[in-house]
């Protein structure tokens, strides 16, 4: 595959998939993943939260973290990015992000526990694609 057909496929599985994990690193060293809905901008994964969670702790503590994305079976490409991770409550975020389904855990995009979290990916790996043999990695630089 070229470069650009690489990137093109990265970029669709992004736009196609919001289910994917979020692995960040505990105070004691060992990480801690969780399945998260993700919106993405480019390269760039966002993802909502309450203030009140490990993850977001975890976060302010150790910004580095690990997300695969894409995954629908066996032989079938995803992606597996390690990124910085920033916490974010700036209002034109929380509107663009919010959605009625996240009442269960917030008031609404005004509730002052709800922040958006932005992966600024380091590094991004086009994993298990029929025509590659072995992942396609992208640095920050190709990004």
């Amino acid at each position: 595959m070229e470069q650009h057909e690489i990137n093109q496929e990265i970029k669709r599985i992004l736009n196609e998939s919001k289910l994917g994990s979020l692995t960040t690193m505990k105070k004691d060293g060992q990480p801690f993943s969780r399945y998260m809905i993700f919106r993405n901008e480019g390269y760039t994964l966002y993802a909502v939260s309450s203030r009140n969670t490990d993850k977001v702790r975890d976060i302010l503590n150790n910004n580095k973290v690990h997300i695969l994305i894409g995954f629908s079976g066996f032989g079938k490409p995803f992606v597996d990015m390690t990124a910085e991770a920033t916490i974010h409550e700036d209002e034109s975020l929380r509107k663009k992000f919010w959605h009625e389904n996240f009442r269960k855990y917030l008031n609404g995009p005004d509730d002052p526990n709800y922040i958006v979290i932005r992966c600024e990916p380091a590094v991004v790996r086009l994993m298990s694609h029929p025509q590659l043999d072995g992942p396609a990695v992208l640095t920050s630089e190709k990004v």
